[in-house]
């Protein structure tokens, strides 16, 4: 039976029924920030706000309600302390402030903060262990580590945005921080939504014989994605571009799993299939490279997220059975995220239409949310085991 009435002790047990709703408070705002700009209500111009917000504060929510959930599931250690989720909430919320009044270095030394808080919760978790997480975690430990170093470049050169350096860690954040979990979790998460049959092994502390082996080819991965952000910054842009887009497309078609349909690993699928898509473009046209990322982040990031958010909230909320069925309320969202996505294209392609281009990509993907919002969020308080 459905319960609606539970302890603050849910909260740290599953942070994402307090971390899924806020990241997306967090991104309505930052999207609703050019409209609210063109109409003359917000006065600074939003891009730097706005990613921020996006990355940040949405995308940042979700990676620590998921990992806050599923990390100490899947090593069987102690869930989160109310005074960790607390932690990592408040820092979260102050960036974002920060970050919306202006003060950008502020919310990023916030940010980094979090983030050095987060890794350290997981790294105790880590070291509690009964159990070893997937061998291509390994990259969710990299990209937490490309947005500490990224956030804290940022930070450091914010008078000087046009520095090599700055550009880097414009790139660690914005790019390796969410690409290289998605990366590591994707198979992970594709495997449990077709219900493919995972290895049997005992619960043990010590890795298992051929882990190690298994987690080489992700973090070699994982190391060559953050390196070709450095090699643009030495001034090889090109051979960056295309080495990040080959190494993409080469992992994935070495761990994804191709066999099977259901029609959340279908969705699962389009996202990443969008963010390999997205790299290659930018590697074809770099002058479009701001419009060709907005790929990656719509249609890749964001319906990622939307889609692992949904087997998360539904599967502890009871809903399990839903898995399997065609969301028509999921399909109007991807819709409108596809024209959010051409319509953001659209305002760097049209220079002369820019300014309604650019708000029809924030109407769309407003209302995309809106309907999520609606049909996802209320389940967050719909406390019910997980079946698996």
């Amino acid at each position: 039976m459905r319960n609606r009435e539970y302890p603050i002790q849910l909260f740290c047990r599953e942070p994402f029924r307090i971390f899924f709703p806020i990241g997306l408070l967090l991104a309505i705002g930052g999207v609703a920030l050019w409209p609210l700009y063109y109409a003359g209500l917000f006065n600074l111009y939003p891009a730097t706000t706005h990613a921020r917000l996006m990355i940040e504060g949405f995308m940042g929510s979700f990676i620590f309600g998921f990992l806050g959930t599923a990390g100490p599931r899947l090593t069987s250690s102690p869930h989160l302390s109310l005074r960790e989720i607390a932690g990592i909430f408040t820092l979260d919320l102050l960036a974002a402030g920060f970050h919306i009044s202006g003060a950008h270095r502020i919310g990023d030394i916030c940010f980094v903060v979090c983030l050095l808080f987060f890794a350290r919760t997981i790294g105790i978790r880590f070291q509690q262990r009964k159990d070893c997480p997937p061998p291509n975690f390994v990259l969710v430990a990299l990209g937490l580590a490309s947005g500490i170093a990224g956030t804290a470049l940022l930070a450091y050169f914010e008078t000087a945005q046009y520095s090599p350096l700055y550009q880097l860690g414009s790139a660690l954040l914005h790019q390796g921080f969410i690409l290289l979990p998605i990366l590591g979790v994707g198979p992970f998460f594709l495997n449990r939504l077709l219900d493919l049959p995972q290895p049997e092994r005992p619960e043990s502390r010590a890795f298992p014989p051929g882990w190690f082996r298994q987690a080489v080819l992700p973090a070699i991965v994982g190391l060559a994605i953050l390196g070709t952000f450095f090699l643009e910054t030495l001034g090889q842009p090109d051979a960056g571009r295309w080495i990040r887009a080959a190494t993409i497309v080469f992992y994935l078609a070495a761990r994804m799993p191709f066999h099977g349909r259901t029609f959340l690993a279908d969705c699962l699928r389009g996202a990443i299939l969008s963010i390999a898509i997205g790299f290659i473009v930018v590697a074809l046209f770099p002058i479009y490279r701001t419009a060709a990322l907005h790929i990656v982040f719509i249609t890749g990031f964001n319906l990622m997220v939307f889609t692992v958010a949904i087997r998360v909230v539904f599967g502890h909320s009871g809903a399990a059975h839903l898995f399997q069925k065609r969301l028509p309320f999921f399909i109007a969202t991807i819709l409108l995220l596809f024209l959010a996505m051409l319509s953001r294209i659209s305002a760097d392609l049209a220079p002369s239409m820019r300014t309604p281009h650019l708000a029809a990509a924030a109407i769309c993907w407003l209302a995309a949310a809106l309907i999520w919002i609606i049909r996802v969020i209320p389940k967050v308080i719909v406390v019910e085991a997980e079946e698996e």
